[in-house]
């Protein structure tokens, strides 16, 4: 009985994971974080510059001038929910941060064969756990490096493991012009249930550019990452963000080569050196819309 439990749940979360494109484990990795990442079609390699940056390139810590903190929620597709916090604490050129993120299924259903009555319902959780270290190199150039800690459990079953990224971030001589690269997820899980866990490796390198205009208002940021995952084919990713007055940011992107999302947009709210941001990602073949939002905040 237990292994017919079993196939029935690979075969709903395989089917998931086949409509998102996710062809590696622990999927959670590849949803990211924050909701200004998001809005801009998660083009987030060289822009990367506050207490999120954990999720996207931890060189951005380098270059935070004071104690930040980030926590945001995401209304993910097919019931799915994803939380994550980060903290940030720079001094003299070097930062050291901490970022946690959970991802969870609830009441999913357990049945033994196709019946309108589940025998019952069980969870399954992604949990991340992770410390960033970055160095700034100068005024133009820092590194960045993730440890973490894996965890992923499905009804009864689980399995862990560790995972490093590295970041690199560079400041053009070019006013307004930034480079990076990043490479995430490198490492292990123990088997889940027999099964080998592979994580998504990915790597990421692009550019953001600060577009010069002749009046200090508005603000035009363009960005753009090709980002290329284990066994995808390479996605370029662009986005741009618009701050017409200092209170007020407006954000959309675009994702190419994925079959089941494309176009994202949001907005962010700036409130001194805190902001409130929203994103919208719509998804196609009827699977729903995410709902993404965040407040990052110095302390």
């Amino acid at each position: 009985m237990k292994k017919i439990q079993w196939f029935m749940t690979g075969l709903l979360l395989s089917a998931t994971a086949a409509s998102a494109q996710w062809h590696s484990g622990f999927a959670a990795l590849q949803i990211g974080a924050g909701a200004r990442a998001a809005a801009m079609g998660e083009s987030m390699t060289a822009a990367a510059e506050d207490a999120s940056s954990a999720f996207w390139n931890p060189a951005g810590h380098a270059f935070l001038p004071r104690r930040q903190a980030h926590f945001s929620h995401n209304q993910w597709i097919q019931d799915i929910q994803q939380s994550a916090a980060a903290v940030v604490f720079p001094r003299r050129g070097w930062a050291v941060g901490l970022h946690a993120l959970v991802n969870s299924v609830a009441d999913i259903e357990q049945r033994i064969a196709p019946t309108e009555d589940p025998l019952g319902t069980f969870s399954a959780h992604d949990v991340v756990f992770g410390v960033t270290l970055a160095r700034r190199f100068g005024a133009r150039s820092a590194l960045g490096i993730n440890a973490r800690f894996l965890h992923e459990k499905i009804y009864v079953e689980s399995a862990s493991g560790f995972s490093i990224d590295f970041g690199g971030q560079y400041r053009t001589p070019l006013r307004g012009l930034y480079a990076g690269f990043v490479v995430q997820h490198l490492g292990a899980l123990s088997e889940l249930r027999e099964e080998k866990v592979t994580l998504p490796r990915t790597l990421r390198g692009g550019f953001s550019y600060l577009v010069p205009l002749r009046a200090a208002r508005p603000l035009w940021l363009v960005t753009a990452d090709v980002v290329a995952v284990r066994d995808q084919d390479i996605h370029l990713h662009v986005g741009t963000e618009l701050r017409p007055v200092d209170l007020l940011a407006l954000r959309a992107g675009y994702m190419s080569g994925y079959a089941t999302r494309d176009l994202s947009a949001g907005f962010g709210l700036y409130f001194g050196r805190s902001s409130l941001d929203y994103a919208y990602v719509p998804f196609k073949e009827e699977l729903g819309q995410a709902h993404r939002f965040s407040v990052t905040l110095p302390f």
